[in-house]
């Protein structure tokens, strides 16, 4: 009997080792992921030269640093990688930064969950000492909150929580866990919990722009804020969002970022 010949070796690179090696890698990247599917957009010849033109990737129930994502549905381009060490069973490595753009869905207990305990968690607390570092929002913090403002200069004891609200998002920040007994107290000054609620929308990619914010009190009542009009909070220039929207409690992101070796 004639032997069957064997397969081309790009072709056995793109059907089983590379496969392997990408999976691999997004394992090492993020905390966890299911129903990860993704196509690799590659002839043998560009795998072969370290090169993968194009990966469509697909997941549900993602973890990156602590951030629930719900639904990712991106394309990524230009990918370069370390093929001859990744053809001898070593990890595969980046050898540039490449972009990624696409779809991300956060569902609204997914964003509340990632804003109290993950990378993000950090990021709304740097949020927060931005703004009260501020003297007019300081002062209506003061007004509606009460005298004590000046204790929030120190947000160490406090942490944040981000929820969607209609169209819109809420931030609260509140006093962690334990501490609320004390400040009720007096042995920890300044209020227990802040709470701001807004429309947000994109500008120039990068910058996310309250067109709407007013104070919510722990009356119920919203007060609009005028010294938060229109502020803007930088996320870095390499992060560039086409759309940002609160549809059906879920916050729907359409962006680009650079992925880092």
């Amino acid at each position: 009997m004639t032997p069957s010949p064997s397969p081309p070796r790009g072709s056995r690179l793109i059907s089983r080792v590379l496969p392997v090696a990408v999976k691999f890698w997004l394992q090492t990247q993020l905390d966890d992921i299911g129903d990860l599917k993704f196509e690799i957009q590659a002839t043998d010849r560009q795998v072969l030269s370290g090169q993968i033109p194009g990966l469509a990737l697909s997941a549900q129930r993602a973890v990156y640093q602590g951030v629930r994502i719900t639904d990712v549905d991106v394309h990524a381009s230009d990918i370069q990688i370390n093929i001859g060490q990744v053809l001898r069973g070593k990890p595969l490595r980046l050898k540039q930064a490449f972009p990624i753009e696409g779809q991300v869905v956060f569902a609204g207990e997914d964003l509340a969950a990632s804003s109290t305990a993950s990378v993000l968690a950090d990021g709304l607390l740097d949020f927060w000492q931005t703004l009260l570092s501020r003297d007019d929002v300081a002062a209506e913090v003061a007004t509606h909150y009460g005298p004590d403002t000046m204790a929030l200069q120190d947000l160490t004891q406090y942490q944040s929580k981000m929820q969607t609200a209609g169209t819109g998002l809420r931030l609260h920040l509140l006093m962690r866990p334990g501490l609320e007994q004390g400040a009720e107290q007096g042995t920890q000054p300044g209020p227990t919990e802040l709470c701001l609620q807004g429309n947000i929308e994109v500008n120039q990619g990068h910058i996310l722009k309250l067109t709407q914010a007013d104070w919510c009190l722990p009356s119920g009542a919203l007060i609009h804020s005028e010294a938060l009009s229109g502020f803007g909070w930088n996320l870095g220039e390499q992060t560039e969002l086409q759309a940002l929207a609160i549809e059906n409690d879920q916050l729907v992101c359409q962006c680009r970022i650079m992925v880092q070796p």
